[in-house]
């Protein structure tokens, strides 16, 4: 239960910084998650301890998950319901 709890602060926090969906924003973490390698969880908490509280994490692949997130919110994202690329600036 607490990964579900996770995975939905991190979707707030991209549906209040995007102005997207609840479907839109599990898309967006689901592309992330399969870009990076890590689960839906994983990349959840990253958002949310790693980049909205500034923890980047102790092992050296949290680090570079949570710079790699960071470079991701401030650049673009791959709209959820569509095929097209969709650029999100903030």
């Amino acid at each position: 239960m607490p990964e579900l709890a996770v995975v939905e602060q991190a979707k707030g926090v991209l549906m209040l910084r995007y102005a997207i969906g609840s479907y839109e924003a599990l898309a967006v973490l689901g592309r992330w998650a399969q870009e990076s390698g890590f689960s839906i969880p994983d990349v959840a908490r990253a958002i949310t301890h790693g980049v909205c509280q500034g923890h980047s994490g102790h092992a050296p692949d949290e680090r570079g998950l949570v710079r790699w997130l960071e470079q991701r919110l401030r650049d673009d994202v791959i709209g959820a319901g569509t095929s097209e690329m969709v650029t999100l600036r903030g």
